[in-house]
């Protein structure tokens, strides 16, 4: 919220800086109408992630000017809100003044239960308050409670199981280690009671039904096109049994998954799928366990040979977002179903597969998975296309513990594109705070054979640049896509350019050497302590700043 009011009074718009957990509200001078805004607010984020709505600033206006205050009495929208949600909601609410005008902060918990005013439910989604459906509503109230969809009893039995699947799960099983090997040789039924999707006396739950049972549906739509414009070549609609259609849709994406060999330095040849199966499998895997059981849209995979897109039916569960699905602690929707695809060796252990997800593409120099997330489903897209060989050759040369850190490599692959970053800039990449993206930058500085350096002259602590290390810029090759200037090429190009124009800018700089803002003052700070150059504006700080030609300069 402090950022967001700072960025405000800089000139930006609220409007554009309210997210799935902050609103700007402003006072209609009607208190009645003004609280019948709050507790609709309130609510909204209460049934979706939480978070802050503050009163007294209007959201369409741009700058100082949309702090227009609140005369609203704390204690009396605290109650107003309580008495008027159903259930009962209750939110904290703070004065905070700023540019002489009194506001409201009101903090809306993530609520244990689902709430409505006048019997109309909405959810946060994105920027916007929407509406619920009843049997979304239904869906919400059971994840609030803790409830397991696949869990339930669903009516069938042991007897009902189909013989491809059952064989299709031994096989999975047989592949294995340790004591999970000798389920294979169970019966069906008793195959079902040990992986718990079975009662004892036979009963299904809706996991085993899944799994294991054919029914009419749809359940995964397949196709294949070259390209998102030309027509599909292969196309194909999986029925359950669940573990039939996640099976025959892996198959088809293999027949289709093209590779290159990479040659390790060790001599070791490496084949590099341009979807790695490890990640194909784990973002499939996801959609069948995450998705939304009582509804009858299929997951649909969209194959490109430049892009593979897996859209499953039902929002990301409560407390996940896509800025913090690497980060955040794992909530499977479908729980037991999602024990059984660890128990058959299809996901990771829970907790891990997103970040493999990540490991495993960054491991080809790729873009990490990309998540949408809407308020009826989720998308993950995978890049296609051959793997950036360069950046790929480096990684697989690294020390295991390296190769495996995600946070490692994520900044590696940034500084490919990015001449230097900060720690605030790489938080959002990494998915952490700043403070613990700056842990990470000084912990592989601070490697015995780093692979980025704190970028001369820049400040220590939050303020500190990184760069790649000139070791990682020679392995990289290809794969950086800006130069690093040497010394001599830096003050050649600037004598060339004082010569002609008799005057240089940071803007200048940042164009002739495609680096930041603070690194282009840098330069210019080095020069001017040389004597080559020299401020000639009477400004003195900022990018507006001019020089010309120093003393020391050859004529």
């Amino acid at each position: 919220m402090s950022d967001a009011l700072a960025r405000i009074e800089a000139g930006e718009s609220p409007q554009n800086l309210e997210s799935e957990t902050l609103e700007f509200k402003s006072d209609h001078g009607d208190p009645k109408k003004t609280l019948g805004d709050l507790v609709n607010a309130a609510t909204c984020l209460a049934n979706g992630l939480g978070g802050t709505v503050v009163v007294g600033v209007e959201n369409a206006v741009a700058g100082p000017d949309a702090f227009t205050g609140t005369t609203a009495d704390l204690l009396e929208v605290r109650r107003y809100i309580f008495d008027t949600a159903d259930p009962g909601l209750t939110v904290s609410v703070a004065e905070h003044t700023h540019r002489d005008q009194r506001l409201l902060v009101i903090g809306v918990p993530i609520s244990a239960t689902v709430h409505a005013v006048a019997w109309k439910v909405t959810r946060r989604i994105g920027r916007s308050c929407l509406p619920l459906a009843p049997v979304r509503v239904a869906a919400l109230h059971a994840e609030r409670e803790g409830r397991d969809p696949s869990d339930a009893l669903s009516g069938r039995s042991v007897e009902d199981l189909d013989p491809v699947a059952v064989g299709l799960v031994r096989r999975y099983l047989r592949r294995l280690t340790g004591d999970r090997v000798r389920w294979a040789e169970l019966s069906g039924p008793e195959l079902c009671q040990t992986m718990g999707v079975a009662t004892s006396d036979g009963e299904l739950r809706v996991a085993g039904e899944q799994l294991f049972c054919a029914s009419d549906g749809e359940i995964v739509s397949y196709q294949h096109r070259s390209s998102a414009g030309s027509p599909p070549d292969a196309s194909h609609r999986f029925n359950p049994p669940l573990i039939v259609a996640f099976n025959g849709t892996l198959e088809h994406i293999a027949a289709r998954n093209r590779w290159e060999p990479l040659l390790r330095p060790d001599g070791q040849q490496l084949e590099l799928r341009r979807y790695p199966e490890d990640a194909v499998r784990e973002a499939l895997a996801n959609a069948f366990v995450h998705r939304r059981l009582d509804l009858t849209d299929p997951i649909h995979v969209e194959h490109l040979d430049d892009s593979l897109s897996i859209t499953s039916m039902g929002p990301l569960v409560t407390g996940v977002t896509v800025e913090n699905i690497l980060t955040t602690p794992s909530r499977p929707r479908n729980r037991l179903l999602a024990r059984a695809f660890c128990s058959l060796g299809l996901i990771e252990e829970l907790g891990t597969g997103i970040s493999r997800m990540y490991r495993s593409m960054l491991h080809l120099g790729k873009e990490p998975p990309l998540f949408v997330g809407t308020a009826n489903s989720v998308r993950v897209s995978l890049t296609g296309g051959p793997a950036e060989m360069a950046f790929a050759r480096l990684v697989s040369s690294l020390d295991d513990l390296s190769r495996s850190d995600v946070e490692v490599l994520l900044v590696l692959r940034h500084l490919c594109t990015n001449s230097s970053a900060s720690p605030s800039e790489l938080a959002p990449v990494l998915q952490r705070s700043p403070a613990e993206a700056a842990h990470t930058l000084e912990r592989m500085a601070a490697a015995s054979s780093p692979l980025i350096e704190r970028a001369s002259g820049s400040a220590g602590g939050a303020r500190a640049r990184y760069r790649l290390s000139k070791g990682a810029i020679a392995g990289l090759t290809t794969a950086v896509t800006y130069r690093r200037h040497s010394s001599s090429e830096i003050e050649r190009a600037v004598l060339a350019h004082l010569v002609e124009h008799g005057r240089i800018t940071n803007r200048v700089v940042r164009s002739l050497f495609g680096v930041s803002t603070p690194r282009a003052s840098v330069i210019l700070r080095e020069l001017v302590n040389t004597g080559l150059l020299e401020r000639t504006s009477e400004v003195s700080r900022g990018p507006a700043v001019v020089y010309g030609p120093g003393p020391l300069l050859p004529s």
